[in-house]
């Protein structure tokens, strides 16, 4: 008996449709989770945090640096995640480390002293690290794969954004009095386990289907090149614990600024190799996004509200970033390199926007620089992995939390040294405030010349490759595009 001509055709592009539905599910729950749990805000719950270990007022420090360990974690994780992602069918990887950030998070509610602590961050950190490499790995495996890297794109720059002012409101509920401290191990907890089971859901829609399961294995240097940024990775994770230990600001800094340029050499060497480049300088890119968003709104949402974030603001950011990528991936090569330009140039707009505002800026000045600033970094990293093949856009998400962690080594030191010198003259909770306001601008101020030193090392890039880069399966659209 004949199957009907109906069923053989409608069935296969329902489970697609099914599936695509599940993976866009898993990449708005999986990315935000593995963001989200990045930031340490264990400073706004010290006291019951030491009251409840039993910890002294001098043994503050050690529970800060365990609680700071998820970032270096995720940085030491991502490369050999992403080299593992083109061996092993990505939604397995995806899995492993979904399970291991839930579990961390599970775990969290027995932590009783700083040991533990610190082993909860680690692993958090860890499972970030295998989770982002997967989901990009497997939005470039769809057939609408062009639309899939999009959501990615903007879903990961909507997070940067949004990190921290997420987990200081998850703080906002705390009990003064209570044992609630333990929040801040695991902030949103169900968008980890939601991404598990739609993860879960992906891998039975996937066995189910035709569509090749294990992704051909990718060539020797490729796995070479994307382990490349374990060194500064490895670097940058070290230097962010040693220097929690009285080190000078002046150190801090001279070894961060080196570190931020040994990741531009690398990301420039990686963008105009054969294996690792990509015709629009997308690590290039990545470097600016990681400077850009993080290290940016993190010690804006503490100025500007403390525990009490305006979260509008940057929701808004964060919609415009999602907004913006999706947008970039309906623009040819061409466009696309004016594309990267522009989010260039509204990255340096929100920077000035932010320049003009003091902690008590107005709702709608922030908003309107948030709005710029996510749009831009959504603009610039959608339109560059419109274009850019699997291994390089692994190798550049690799270098972007790298970034990120040196943009942090900047903000803090500065911060650390203006509000020193005040407490050093005696001055009050206000003068502390207006201290590191100005740190802030300081980096603001640093990190515009840095992104105008980074939109002309991309713009020279994407036009030294322009002419020998021939239009490749990034270009395309339609057909699956391989996995290895």
């Amino acid at each position: 008996m004949s199957t009907p001509p109906g069923k053989m055709s409608t069935s296969p592009g329902r489970r697609d449709a099914a599936g695509f539905a599940v993976l866009l599910t898993v990449v708005a729950t999986a990315v935000p989770a593995a963001v989200v749990a990045l930031p340490d805000t264990a400073s706004y719950v010290m006291p019951q945090a030491l009251r409840d270990l039993g910890l002294s007022d001098g043994q503050a420090a050690g529970l800060v640096r365990a609680c700071g360990l998820a970032l270096p974690a995720l940085l030491l994780a991502t490369p050999p995640a992403a080299a593992l992602v083109r061996r092993v069918p990505a939604w397995l990887v995806l899995f492993a480390g979904l399970a291991v950030l839930l579990g961390a998070q599970a775990l969290s509610v027995h932590a009783t002293s700083v040991p533990e602590v610190a082993a909860v961050r680690l692993a958090e950190g860890a499972g970030g690290g295998v989770v982002l490499p997967a989901t990009l790995a497997l939005a470039r495996e769809q057939r609408r794969r062009r639309t899939a890297s999009s959501v990615w794109a903007g879903v990961l720059v909507a997070a940067l954004l949004l990190a921290t002012p997420l987990a200081l409101a998850a703080t906002a509920g705390s009990d003064p009095d209570g044992v609630e401290w333990r929040a801040i191990l695991r902030p949103y907890w169900w968008l980890s386990a939601i991404a598990l089971v739609g993860t879960a859901l992906l891998g039975l829609l996937r066995k189910g289907s035709d569509a090749r399961a294990v992704p051909p294995p990718a060539s020797r240097a490729e796995r070479v090149q994307l382990l490349l940024p374990v060194v500064p990775a490895a670097g940058f994770a070290f230097l962010a614990v040693v220097t929690t230990y009285d080190w000078s600001p002046g150190a801090q800094l001279l070894l961060a600024a080196c570190g931020i340029a040994g990741l531009l050499g690398l990301a420039v060497v990686g963008s105009r190799d054969a294996t690792t480049g990509s015709p629009l300088g997308y690590a290039v890119v990545m470097l600016a996004a990681g400077l850009l968003t993080m290290p940016v709104t993190g010690p804006l949402a503490g100025l500007v509200g403390g525990r009490a974030v305006p979260l509008t603001a940057f929701l808004a950011g964060a919609a415009g970033a999602l907004a913006a990528a999706l947008l970039a991936g309906s623009l040819g090569r061409g466009a696309g390199r004016g594309a990267v330009l522009c989010g260039y140039g509204l990255g340096i707009v929100a920077i000035f926007l932010l320049l003009t505002m003091g902690a008590a800026a107005s709702l709608w000045t922030l908003l309107t620089a948030l709005c710029a600033l996510g749009a831009g970094t959504g603009l610039a990293v959608g339109a560059a992995l419109r274009h850019t093949e699997a291994g390089p856009a692994l190798f550049g998400l690799s270098l972007c939390f790298p970034a990120v962690l040196g943009g942090h080594l900047v903000v803090g030191p500065l911060q650390i040294a203006k509000v020193g010198a005040v407490t050093r003259a005696g001055g009050g909770p206000m003068a502390a405030l207006y201290a590191l306001t100005a740190a802030y601008r300081l980096w603001l101020v640093a990190a515009g010349v840095i992104v105008v030193v980074l939109a002309a090392v991309t713009a020279w890039v994407s036009r030294t490759r322009a002419g020998r880069s021939p239009v490749g399966p990034a270009d395309s659209d339609g057909a699956a595009l391989p996995a290895g």
